[in-house]
């Protein structure tokens, strides 16, 4: 901690040690988890965000169908967290792609935006493993053609935009 003196016998603190916890209902995600990525399943998805104001992360809404049908649930005013399976080819043989996005709406406030960052970590090391790591700012481009190109490795972007 510094402290810095301002006029005459006044001191005021120039930089706090705050810390930006976050609890996650991890047995919640890890059962949605375990139930939509199974061994077998092609495609599927699931949804994380914020519980009302708060720094807890909870399940919103989880899928077996293509992103698309999660897109709609993205909220403009809300940092949110995705995982969603699309399936892939590699050496002609059919597989798939785990991929976990960090949705941002565009009417997310800057500060806000700042504070939910650091908790992308937490929630990735959660949802691991995954293929790719994404952000997403724009649910009009979000589907299963654009995840499966910005999610290769010579895609240059990885930000859905």
């Amino acid at each position: 901690r510094y402290q810095r003196r301002v006029r005459g016998s006044c001191w005021l603190r120039s930089r706090t040690n705050i810390t930006m916890s976050v609890t996650i209902d991890s047995s919640a995600i890890k059962q949605a988890k375990s139930s939509i990525f199974k061994e077998g399943n092609r495609s599927g998805w699931i949804l994380l965000g914020y519980e009302g104001k708060s720094n807890h992360i909870k399940l919103v809404a989880s899928g077996n169908g293509k992103p698309e049908e999660m897109a709609h649930l993205l909220k403009d005013d809300e940092v949110q967290y995705a995982m969603v399976r699309i399936p892939d080819q590699k050496d002609e043989h059919p597989t798939v792609k785990d991929i976990y996005i960090a949705w941002t709406g565009p009417k997310v406030k800057i500060i806000e935006r700042g504070k939910k960052k650091t908790h992308t970590g937490d929630v990735e090391a959660l949802l691991q493993p995954v293929h790719a790591s994404l952000t997403a700012t724009n649910s009009k481009n979000f589907n299963e053609h654009v995840i499966r190109d910005k999610s290769g490795p010579l895609s240059g972007s990885h930000v859905i935009d």
